[in-house]
């Protein structure tokens, strides 16, 4: 096995959530009398979910309570099935695990909501620790939240393998000290991962499963 722990990002690494979300934010911006497609809307959230936040609220002139209060309406109107595990994913923490390995994640996500999509699948248990910028680290591309996990679990950096769908998510496994993989995005000018893959399958030949 080529790397025996895994940093997992969460929203369009392991779990495919954008595509619920960009749908959440165009309807709460039209219920406001605004309107964005929905590939300017995911080119935002590329960035961050509060960035994206931000230029809309002040793109379109928006009152931020009002914003939320229909962001919260439409979430509510969803449920997990809206919001599943990439294909492949999960077999790949599972053959992790099966390896000897252990699969670690941090994300932007808070933490109930995190929960809610890990229980509701079933596979929680697949993490052998998770944090949250909720637990008070930095948002990526800090790599504060990687780098806790790497001390804490005293994890040797060259078994360590970084996956994530964005810039961010490569930059701070690379300050982090660790491989890089970027999965289903081309990366920006400048941004250089270890390894890009386009399905799961390749990451498991890139580990060697």
């Amino acid at each position: 096995m080529r790397f025996k722990y895994l940093l997992w990002d969460f929203d369009g690494t392991l779990f495919d959530t954008y595509p619920a979300l960009i749908q959440i934010i165009e309807r709460a911006l039209a219920d406001l009398g605004g309107h964005e497609t929905r590939q300017e809307i995911g080119r935002l959230l590329d960035i961050t979910m509060d960035e994206c936040f931000k230029v809309l609220l002040e793109r379109h002139h928006l009152d931020a309570a009002a914003f939320d209060a229909r962001l919260d309406f439409h979430y509510a109107q969803t449920t997990i099935h809206d919001r599943p595990p990439f294909p492949g994913a999960i077999r790949v923490c599972e053959r992790v695990i099966a390896a000897g390995g252990r699969n670690y994640l941090f994300t932007h996500r808070g933490h109930k909501t995190l929960t809610e999509l890990l229980d509701g699948y079933g596979v929680g248990g697949l993490l052998a620790d998770r944090l949250s910028t909720a637990d008070g680290y930095p948002l990526k591309p800090d790599p504060a939240g990687f780098i806790a996990l790497i001390e804490k679990h005293d994890l040797p950096r060259d078994q360590v393998l970084a996956v994530g769908d964005r810039d961010l998510d490569v930059v701070a496994g690379q300050q982090a000290g660790v491989k890089t993989c970027l999965y289903d995005t081309v990366p920006s000018p400048g941004v250089h991962p270890d390894y890009l893959i386009s399905s799961f399958e390749e990451l498991e030949n890139i580990l060697e499963l």
